[in-house]
């Protein structure tokens, strides 16, 4: 068996595993199993870690979940946001969502308008800067009621923002794949800025290696492309957004079109 179908085959693997853990963890936060989904959400490092930094509030709430999400910031400058597309179960569930589409797979994903995608790409951004100013002045609650973590983990406080939320997530992805991943995901940022500043600092990251000796420009690997990068167009895959979901190499029909590499920049 190729290295790379070995490698798709362990992150389908890694995807439904960490995706019924995901589910089990939800299902005993709502029956009260378990007491906060903070506890277990990577992004509480700005949520009650930046909140933590302000003198005024003197309290580091959820240590555990904390160390998780900067643990998981590191590894991002080393290879990626691994973490999207192998673990996180929204991005998991927006997968699951748009293959309801019936257009799903058919002549390649939909594809946004370039101009449109770049400029919705910004919004993550906004969302970061917006959670990491309300955390250290500890108004984290506010915006916590759009948190799509606590609207699914803790149906019984739902309220008008929780369910805005995600509707977005649920019918944007149905007709855009992972919309939530691309547009609006304030981790996905915060990844994307730990990829930065990995760059800035020379630091070889896992990518992806696009064989120009082999490619016959078929254009598979940017039509599947869930993340819209456009892979035909480059040698070695630079954007920050990509996932590893590795369906560009599965969809390849050449032999090592598509590697993954440890590369520096």
């Amino acid at each position: 068996m190729p290295k790379n179908e070995k490698k798709v085959i362990i992150r389908n693997y890694i995807l439904w595993i960490t995706f019924i853990i995901s589910v089990i963890l939800f299902a005993l936060l709502i029956r009260g199993n378990l007491k906060s989904a903070h506890e277990f959400c990577p992004y509480a490092s700005v949520c009650f870690g930046v909140m933590g930094l302000n003198p005024a509030f003197g309290k580091f709430l959820f240590p555990v979940a904390i160390f998780a999400g900067l643990t998981i910031l590191v590894i991002t400058v080393f290879f990626g946001r691994k973490f999207c597309g192998y673990v996180c179960p929204i991005g998991t569930a927006q997968e699951f969502i748009y293959q309801m589409n019936s257009k799903s797979g058919k002549n390649g994903l939909p594809i946004v308008p370039k101009a449109l995608h770049n400029f919705l790409s910004k919004f993550k951004y906004i969302t970061l800067l917006i959670t990491v100013i309300a955390a250290f002045g500890a108004f984290q609650y506010g915006y916590m009621k759009f948190c799509p973590v606590l609207a699914i983990a803790h149906p019984q406080r739902l309220r008008f923002a929780g369910i805005i939320t995600l509707t977005i997530i649920f019918v944007g992805g149905f007709f855009i794949e992972r919309f939530w991943c691309r547009y609006l995901c304030p981790f996905a940022a915060l990844m994307n800025i730990s990829q930065k500043i990995g760059e800035i600092l020379r630091i070889p990251r896992s990518r992806i290696n696009r064989n120009l000796e082999v490619c016959i420009d078929c254009y598979l690997c940017t039509k599947s492309c869930p993340m819209q990068i456009r892979i035909h167009e480059q040698e070695i895959i630079e954007d920050l957004n990509c996932i590893h979901c590795l369906r560009c190499v599965e969809k390849c029909p050449k032999k090592d079109g598509l590697k993954i590499k440890i590369l520096k920049i």
